[in-house]
C-alpha cells in the first residue's frame, strides 16, 4: 500500500504529464536521488507524449543531451523503453530514432471490487488494457468476495508471465477507503467496515496499492483520460455509488480522514419519490441519482419488474418507454445540479463524468443545462466532459494506482535495477 506524509498527493509540473506524489520522491544520496527523479521524468514524458526522439524529450524536460543518452540507455537495459525505426529528419537532417515505453514486458494488475462483480485486468507500461476479466459474485459475503479477488489476481499474474513481470497490483472499491492503512473504512453497499484489504490481498511478490474507486479513476483520467492536459479537475462518478476525485493544482486530494470527495449526502434541494437516504433525508445526491436509487424508483413505479437490473431500465428507455426516459433524464438533471455546485466550489479546468450515468449519453445536454442553471457562471458548464478512459475503465482505474507509483519513482518497483 502507499502512504502519504500529508493529506494530498503532490504533482510534478504538468509538462511531464502526470501527478507525482510527495511520498514517492526518490530517496538516497543526492546523485542517486537526482538520477531517479530524472528517470521518472523521462518515463512520464514518454507516457504523456508517446514515442519521441531523444531531442524532443530533451526539449520537453530541460535535461541535457548527454544525460538523456545515459538515462535512455539505462531504461532500455531495465526493459522500460525500446528504440523504434528511425525516421527521416526534416530539411535533409539526420534521421531521428524515436524511443517509446516498452509495452511488451512489464504489467500492472488492476482489480476493482464492485457490488455485483469483481473486474480485473492487466495494463502495460503505456496504460493500455492487455486483458480483462469479470467475475460475478457467487456470494456477497466478505469472505467469498475476497477469495474471488485473490483467485483473479493469481490468474492475472500467471497470464502476465509470472510475478517477475508484474510491477504492482492496484485494488479499488467503493465507499471510504484509507490508502495509508490499506483499509476499507466503510462500504455501505457491500456492508464492509474496517476491512484490511491490503492485508487480505497482499503478497510477497510485489507491492499492493489500495484506494477508493473514484480516486483511482481520477488518477487514471489524469494519466490516461480526459484530464491529461488539465492542472485541476474533478472526476464525478455516478453509478451504484456516487463520489468525486479531486485533482487540485496537480494534486489528488485525500483529506484528513481520506474522505475528500464524499458526496453521498450532498443536498440538491430536490426530492423524489423513493427510498430515503440512510441518513433519513430525501434530497441527498446518492438518494436521488445513484443507479440503485433510480432503479428502485423505476421498480416502485412499475416501469420495470422488481428483479430488473439498471441495464434493463436503460434498454427500456431506448425502446421507447417515456417513463423510463423521464426517470433517466431526471437523474441527469440531478447530477447537473451537483456538477454546478462542484464547478462553483472548485472552479476546475474540467469536470469529468463517469459511471452508469454515461449509459444514457442522450441526456448529457439536459445535465449541462441543469448545471448552467445552478452555476453563478453558466458558461462553466461547457467544461463538463465524459470520461476519456474508454473500454476497460475499471481496470485502468485500479491499475492506475501502481502505474502512478511507478511513474513517480520507477527504481524501487523494477525487477532489473537501473544502473548508476
Amino acid at each position: 500500500m502507499y502512504s502519504a506524509d500529508t493529506d494530498e498527493q503532490d504533482a510534478a509540473p504538468r509538462r511531464d504529464g502526470g501527478p507525482l506524489p510527495s511520498t514517492a520522491q526518490p530517496h538516497g544520496s543526492g546523485l542517486e536521488s537526482l538520477r531517479r527523479r530524472n528517470t521518472a521524468l523521462v518515463a512520464r514524458t514518454l507516457l504523456h507524449r508517446g514515442p519521441s526522439a531523444r531531442s524532443e524529450i530533451v526539449h520537453a524536460t530541460g535535461l541535457s543531451a548527454t544525460s538523456m543518452t545515459k538515462i535512455t540507455a539505462q531504461m532500455a537495459r531495465a526493459r522500460m523503453l525500446v528504440e523504434l525505426t528511425a525516421v527521416a529528419g526534416g530539411n535533409m537532417g539526420r534521421p531521428r530514432v524515436p524511443v517509446a515505453l516498452d509495452t511488451a514486458y512489464y504489467r500492472f494488475v488492476g482489480i476493482h471490487i464492485g457490488l455485483r462483480r469483481t473486474t480485473g485486468g492487466l495494463l502495460d507500461l503505456a496504460g493500455n488494457v492487455v486483458t480483462e476479466h469479470a467475475v460475478t459474485h457467487r456470494s456477497r459475503t466478505q469472505k467469498a468476495i475476497l477469495n474471488e479477488a485473490r483467485e483473479l489476481r493469481d490468474q492475472l499474474v500467471a497470464t502476465a508471465g509470472g510475478p517477475e513481470r508484474v510491477l504492482g497490483t492496484g485494488v479499488a472499491t467503493g465507499g471510504r477507503v484509507d490508502p495509508h492503512m490499506g483499509v476499507v473504512v466503510d462500504h455501505p453497499l457491500l456492508g464492509w467496515k474496517n476491512v484490511r484489504l491490503a492485508h487480505e490481498l497482499g503478497t510477497d511478490d510485489g507491492p499492493v496499492f489500495i484506494d477508493s474507486s473514484v480516486r483511482a479513476m481520477a488518477l487514471a483520467e489524469t494519466y490516461l483520460g480526459a484530464a491529461r492536459h488539465a492542472d485541476s479537475s474533478i472526476f464525478l462518478f455516478i453509478g451504484n455509488i456516487v463520489g468525486a476525485g479531486l485533482m487540485v493544482d496537480g494534486r489528488l486530494r485525500l483529506g484528513h480522514d481520506a474522505a475528500a470527495g464524499t458526496l453521498d449526502h450532498l443536498p440538491l434541494g430536490h426530492t423524489a419519490q423513493g427510498t430515503p437516504c440512510r441518513c433519513g433525508r430525501t434530497d441527498c445526491l446518492a438518494a436521488l441519482a445513484s443507479d440503485v436509487a433510480v432503479l428502485e424508483r423505476a421498480r416502485q413505479a412499475g416501469v420495470v419488474p422488481s428483479h430488473a437490473s439498471f441495464e434493463s431500465l436503460v434498454t427500456k428507455s431506448r425502446s421507447g418507454s417515456t417513463q423510463a426516459a423521464a426517470l433517466l433524464k431526471e437523474r441527469a438533471e440531478y447530477v447537473g445540479t451537483a456538477a454546478g455546485i462542484l464547478l462553483d466550489l472548485m472552479d476546475p479546468d474540467l469536470l469529468v463524468l463517469g459511471g452508469g450515468l454515461l449509459q444514457t449519453p442522450e441526456h448529457l445536454d439536459a445535465l449541462r443545462a441543469a448545471a448552467a442553471a445552478r452555476l453563478s457562471r453558466p458558461a462553466a458548464a461547457e467544461r463538463i466532459v465524459p470520461t476519456g478512459l474508454g473500454e476497460g475503465s475499471l481496470v485502468r482505474g485500479s491499475g492506475s494506482l501502481p502505474l502512478h507509483a511507478f511513474f513517480s519513482d520507477p527504481a524501487p518497483m523494477l525487477r532489473t535495477p537501473i544502473g548508476g
